[in-house]
């Protein structure tokens, strides 16, 4: 895909995710600018045309209704109405989409994406832009909707991602850290596909597995996948090194619990998973430096994992998540 001329903002209170947004979209727009605050829109519309607009739904720690992205939605609809917005939602919160999309965003795009997808989505944001539609005449019949009910399934999700990603890109350079994480994402691959997993998206240096409840917890599988990524990048760690002069570590966090699937999108459709259980094990991953671990687990798939001396369990203890009202028990585990 060719170079647009266009200028795409991106809006996200997470630097992580500025810095993987840019990354992956600069290679397709002439300009990509971040910006981790709302509070300096007007003045970033002022010194720019915007093309596409990729906005965050929430920014204030602890806030989850959405009103923050809403609100710079209408400034943008009302100060800049030839930019196209593209909505940013954690983990498809299908309710906050939809309203965006009836509110005058284009499309929506869920935390973590796929980097095709991404582009795709902003590509087709771009070309919808007043003056970057091709003058042609459509002959083509329209094409009827497609529904897709939602159905309800319990999964085990795992939220694996790179230690110290942004100072890791800082020091190797934008082209070869995006070298590194191919060779990172493809090194996890086969632990992956041998203990049943499925890679459900990628964001940045973070990769999202998830297994159906039955065959994550047959033979212990969600645990060894962990384990086995382990020893399978210290076993190249000589390639990291001749390469890359350093290993990559990383943390993990697991968790599981019921969620609701389907097809949802606009522009470009994709299969979702919706649910608390994805927003609690993206917090449960974060708490991994705090705590000096490189995985946590909740107790409630620690209860449903069968044990049989493999693995032993440390309990963490009771943590509230931001977000949450209630707490969540949390365990560390080692092999035996």
């Amino acid at each position: 895909m060719g170079v647009e001329n266009g200028i795409v903002l991106i809006v996200d209170d997470d630097e992580d995710v500025l810095l993987a947004a840019k990354f992956l979209l600069k290679r397709h727009f002439g300009k990509v600018i971040t910006t981790n605050t709302p509070e300096n829109i007007s003045e970033l519309l002022t010194e720019n045309i915007i093309d596409v607009a990729l906005l965050d739904m929430n920014y204030t720690a602890g806030a989850t209704t959405g009103k923050e992205g809403f609100d710079l939605l209408k400034h943008l609809t009302i100060n800049s109405p030839n930019t196209r917005v593209v909505m940013m939602t954690a983990y498809g919160d299908i309710d906050l989409a939809i309203k965006a999309i009836k509110e005058g965003a284009v499309d929506f795009i869920v935390k973590p994406w796929d980097n095709t997808k991404m582009v795709n989505i902003v590509t087709s944001a771009f070309k919808k832009a007043p003056g970057n539609q091709p003058n042609i005449q459509l002959t083509t019949a329209p094409v009827e909707e497609e529904s897709q009910e939602m159905s309800e399934v319990e999964r085990i999700f795992m939220f694996l991602d790179i230690t110290s990603s942004t100072a890791i890109a800082e020091n190797l350079g934008h082209v070869k850290y995006f070298e590194l994480l191919n060779d990172f994402f493809k090194d996890l691959a086969k632990p992956i596909e041998s203990h049943k997993g499925e890679i459900y998206q990628y964001v940045g240096d973070e990769v999202v597995v998830s297994w159906a409840l039955k065959e994550g917890i047959a033979e212990a599988n969600c645990l060894h996948c962990f384990f086995d990524i382990l020893d399978t990048i210290d076993d190249l760690s000589y390639k990291y090194l001749d390469k890359y002069d350093m290993v990559p570590t990383f943390k993990a966090g697991m968790h599981y619990g019921k969620v609701s699937t389907g097809t949802i999108g606009t522009i470009k459709k994709e299969i979702i998973y919706t649910g608390d259980v994805l927003n609690t094990t993206s917090r449960i991953e974060g708490l991994c430096n705090q705590h000096n671990v490189n995985l946590l687990l909740s107790k409630d798939l620690m209860n449903k994992i069968p044990n049989e001396d493999q693995f032993k369990f440390v309990e963490i203890g009771e943590i509230s998540l931001r977000g949450k009202a209630s707490f969540v028990t949390l365990f560390t585990s080692q092999r035996n």
